[in-house]
């Protein structure tokens, strides 16, 4: 899927988040942007902040394309939370779902 970035910004922690035309934001550390956006320039980005931000979606609420979906903030491949969603990425590009709180990490996987 193509999506036409119309910013990002670089945070301290290393990731990327960009929004599309469509206003959907994705985070994804920058080591690892060509793996789930392959054919993304950000030189063709018609904005980039320049300025780093300090938090993110990726290192503050643990959201991102190459982050696992129960919230741990570990890389989906790498997670042994044991949750029934762990192994599976938090977003997708063209999808925007996010984990149920019920399976979140931060609930240990019960019903809040």
């Amino acid at each position: 899927m193509e999506i036409n970035f119309t910013w990002y910004t670089e945070c301290v922690c290393g990731a990327i988040t960009l929004e599309g035309e469509d206003g959907l934001s994705y985070s994804c550390a920058r080591k690892n942007l060509k793996r789930f956006l392959p054919s993304l320039d950000l030189r063709k980005v018609k904005r980039a902040y320049k300025h780093k931000t300090c938090c993110c979606d990726h290192c503050v609420n643990h959201y991102g394309l190459d982050l696992c979906a129960c919230g741990s903030g570990e890389p989906y491949e790498k997670c042994d939370a044991g949750l029934e969603v762990c192994g599976q990425p938090m977003q997708k590009v063209g999808e925007y779902d996010c984990v149920v709180a019920k399976d979140s990490w931060l609930h240990g996987g019960k019903e809040v």
